[in-house]
């Protein structure tokens, strides 16, 4: 029997593609990400599936759509009849990890017990750096009360408004030691599935170690994308509502200078987190185990850091905001490939049970990337799952992001409203098409290829949800399946 493959699962939060070298983004030194990318898959179109944490965990960890795994919301539970991957992954012989965020329930839930199904033999779970250090299910609290807990008093008093924290007890650091260590000390009689959340870069933007700045290159630093270039009149009612509501329109809370310190301490986040990323790479390779392990690196989802005028993640479904770094390094790998097909996060389930010599187990609407780009589109869907649950946004926001080959349509479904963007021509979606008549046919083909999709995947999920009664016996159609039968059999 072949042997099965160690499989890693890399997973930031809040980070969005253009935030790498890898992807061009030469602000943030990332030499740890861009080598997996040189030797790894690069995909280049690659979405979550929605623009919140709960709901694009639960789908990364599932292989499904909100509507298979039934979290739509931001504190919502996932049901106890749902199997994450690693269960998956350790019925077929593997022995399982957890070290840092799962977030597939709310904070709440996770931080006093665990989701049933969650398969993980070893379990470290925290949140985040900044609350519930106490938590029965904070393991990042623990780690600080034994090896810095004069930082573990100062997290207590402070919480989120300690700012420029050291590297020594930061979170990223705990996240890859502890990592680094599974790997070392692991069950060497079975492949490994080692599961990484790390919290960074998720707002706060101003909790990163002060030298991690020194790492950014200013001279190559993103500009804002301005909402100007779209027009106002035309924008989205339930858009202009979260701006309002949920962001309260940056530029106006923000100064110039404010703005730019803002995303320096994102950026210089993700400088921290790949530096010590780097520690995890090293234990695989002093292992002997690097070129035998999957490596997958992606996040849940974006973030917009005031492009649009638009902060953090929720129902916009531009570029910042949905679009996630997907690296995967397959074993055996050594030269950099680049995808630029669309693939969706909860493809991630069948290409790790794939590369375990079980793709069955996956559900049917998780495809494996071994099996190259297959998808039409990538789909978004958004359906009131952020912080407008908890009264600040007066009704639920139900709407779609379909993304193409090259047009992207965002549907907002309670208003009726739609946008549809030129990824190709327009990247920095300034320029709203959906009013143009000559593009009609593009939103009827984008329209028509989601509900394709989305009748095949409520079939698969709902049918025969209560069983399948015997053909009755008067039945024509059970007379010619027993004739057609009975030839078959007669031809065998």
């Amino acid at each position: 029997m072949e042997k099965k493959p160690n499989i890693l699962l890399i997973l930031t939060d809040q980070q969005r593609r253009d935030s790498i070298g890898a992807y061009g983004c030469g602000y943030p030194a990332t030499p740890t990400l861009d080598a997996l990318a040189a030797q790894g898959t690069r995909y280049d179109c690659a979405y979550c599936n929605a623009p919140v944490c709960t709901p694009s965990r639960a789908s990364i960890l599932t292989g499904k759509r909100l509507s298979g795994h039934g979290v739509y919301n931001l504190f919502d539970i996932l049901p106890e009849g749902q199997r994450l991957l690693p269960a998956a992954l350790r019925d077929q012989g593997y022995y399982t990890g957890l070290v840092g965020k799962l977030h597939v329930s709310g904070i709440m839930y996770e931080s006093q017990r665990r989701n049933p199904g969650d398969g993980f033999d070893v379990y470290e779970l925290s949140h985040e750096p900044s609350v519930l250090l106490d938590a029965p299910q904070n393991a990042y609290g623990a780690w600080l009360r034994e090896h810095w807990p004069e930082d573990y008093r100062r997290l207590l008093r402070e919480g989120r408004d300690w700012k420029e924290r050291p590297a020594r007890s930061h979170f990223s650091a705990w996240v890859s030691q502890r990592s680094a260590e599974f790997i070392r000390r692991r069950d060497r009689k079975k492949p490994f599935f080692l599961s990484m959340g790390y919290f960074d870069p998720h707002s706060p933007y101003d909790n990163y170690p002060r030298e991690s700045e020194g790492l950014l290159r200013e001279e190559c630093r993103p500009p804002v994308v301005s909402p100007l270039g779209e027009e106002p009149e035309h924008r989205p009612k339930a858009l202009e509502e979260i701006r309002r509501l949920q962001c309260r329109t940056p530029h106006a809370r923000f100064s110039p200078e404010e703005t730019e310190q803002l995303r320096r301490g994102y950026f210089a986040a993700i400088s921290f987190l790949d530096s010590q990323l780097a520690l995890v790479m090293d234990a695989l390779r002093e292992e002997g185990i690097y070129d035998d392990t999957l490596i997958i690196f992606s996040s849940d989802h974006g973030d917009m850091l005031c492009d649009h005028d638009l902060l953090g993640k929720g129902a916009y479904f531009y570029e910042g905001c949905t679009a996630v770094p997907l690296i995967v390094k397959y074993p055996g790998q050594r030269e950099g490939r680049v995808e630029r097909g669309p693939v969706q996060l909860n493809d991630i389930f069948a290409t790790a049970m794939y590369a375990a010599g079980a793709p069955e187990e996956a559900p049917p609407e998780s495809i494996p990337l071994q099996r190259g780009p297959v998808r039409d589109i990538a789909v978004c869907e958004y359906r009131g799952c952020s912080q407008m649950d908890l009264g600040v946004f007066p009704r639920p926001v139900l709407a779609t992001m379909i993304r193409g080959e090259r047009y992207k349509l965002n549907l907002y479904h309670d208003t009726g409203e739609r946008q549809l963007f030129d990824l190709a021509e327009d990247p920095e979606e300034q320029r709203d098409l959906s009013r143009c008549p000559e593009y009609r046919e593009v939103m009827l083909e984008l329209v028509l290829a989601y509900l394709a999709e989305k009748a095949r995947s409520e079939y698969r999920e709902n049918a025969s949800r209560g069983g399948l009664d015997q053909i009755p016996p008067f039945s024509k159609l059970k007379q010619r399946i027993e004739e057609r039968m009975g030839t078959a059999g007669a031809a065998l």
